[in-house]
């Protein structure tokens, strides 16, 4: 008997087909669902984001160890693995962040290692080369970076980590920082040669010198200036000799 068309068609093979049917698209579309997410084209990494103490990363060490990880799946990408590869093989990095932005783009935010001194150009300008503890470059920064500044007429050729090697610049650099520490009151360190000039807030100069004993000089200066009865009228202090020079 040939069913009519009203009637509900009663199959023991089709029963089975629904019953497994619905199971069968959802198995499908999970497993499509994984393809794209993990190894399809869509999702892997094509573009950085990179910032550096809120600046465009311009170190080349960093972005081409960023550009190693372009074509990665971006579900599977190791965000470990790359902070930890720029905090231990980039002493200037403090610490490292990496964020998602779906499909393709990695957000990294990276901060240096703190600066302790900065050189910046006599004259003028509004960049400052910043430098750590041990004297090392950690770049340049259009920010004042609010650590004890020594002007200079040029800035010397530089490379992120590398250590000044001018004498008379290292020796500027440790005379900012003591005086940060020992002798408030000064507004500008200069550096011209072997001299050393320091603008203090009294609107007076002192001279001391790279050549000799900084402590020596700064604790000269510090006894000149704690007597305003020797410091009234002038104007500058030469710290250099062995008998300070005042006029």
């Amino acid at each position: 008997m040939i069913p009519s068309a009203n009637q509900p068609i009663k199959s023991k093979y089709l029963v089975i087909t629904l019953d497994y049917l619905l199971p069968l698209l959802v198995t499908l579309l999970v497993l499509f669902g994984t393809w794209l997410a993990l190894f399809s084209p869509l999702f892997q990494v094509t573009n950085f984001e990179c910032q550096q103490d809120f600046q465009p990363c311009d170190n080349p060490m960093i972005l081409a160890e960023l550009n190693k990880n372009l074509g990665e799946n971006i579900f599977r990408f190791k965000s470990a693995f790359l902070i930890h590869k720029l905090t231990s093989g980039d002493y200037t990095i403090r610490t490292a962040t990496v964020a998602r932005i779906l499909p393709n783009t990695l957000v990294v935010d990276l901060q240096s290692v703190y600066p302790t001194v900065a050189l910046k150009l006599l004259s003028g300008g509004d960049e400052w080369l910043v430098l750590d503890t041990r004297f090392r470059v950690i770049g340049k920064r259009e920010l004042d970076p609010n650590v004890p500044t020594v002007l200079v007429d040029t800035l010397p050729a530089f490379r992120a980590g590398q250590k000044l090697e001018d004498p008379n610049l290292l020796s500027a650099c440790t005379l900012a920082r003591t005086l940060s520490d020992q002798l408030p009151g000064v507004k500008t360190i200069e550096l011209s040669g072997e001299t050393i000039k320091l603008t203090l807030d009294s609107g007076k100069l002192a001279l001391l010198t790279t050549t000799k004993d900084q402590l020596a000089q700064i604790h000269v200066l510090q006894a000149i200036l704690s007597d305003s009865t020797i410091t009234s009228g002038v104007g500058t202090i030469d710290a250099r000799f062995a008998q300070p020079v005042l006029r």
